[in-house]
C-alpha cells in the first residue's frame, strides 16, 4: 500500500475522506426522505446549484474588472483611487446644513 510522505499528500487524502464521508451522509439522509418530498429535494438543490453558478460568475468578473487595472499606468490609477476615494466621501458626507 502507497504511504504520502508529503503533508501536502496527506491533506489531499484526508480531504477526499471527508469528501466521501460527506457524500456517503448526504445519501444516508436522502435514502430517509420519503418519496412525496424527493421532488422538494430536487428543487431545492437545483435552486442551490444556481446560486452557486451566479457566484462563481460573479467571482470571475470581480476577477476580470481587477485585471483590468493592470494595464494602467501608475499615475492614471493612483488619480482614479483618489477621484474615487474623494466623491465617496462627498456622497456619504454627514455634516448637513440647515
Amino acid at each position: 500500500m502507497y504511504k504520502y510522505t508529503t503533508v501536502r499528500g496527506n491533506e489531499s487524502q484526508i480531504n477526499i475522506m471527508r469528501n466521501d464521508r460527506i457524500y456517503q451522509s448526504i445519501l444516508n439522509h436522502l435514502s430517509l426522505v420519503p418519496i412525496d418530498y424527493l421532488q422538494e429535494v430536487d428543487i431545492y438543490l437545483r435552486n442551490l446549484i444556481k446560486i452557486l453558478k451566479r457566484k462563481e460568475h460573479n467571482r470571475k468578473m470581480i476577477l476580470e474588472l481587477a485585471g483590468s487595472w493592470n494595464d494602467m499606468q501608475e499615475k492614471d490609477f493612483n488619480e482614479f483611487l483618489f477621484i474615487t476615494k474623494k466623491i465617496g466621501n462627498e456622497m456619504f458626507n454627514r455634516d448637513i446644513e440647515l
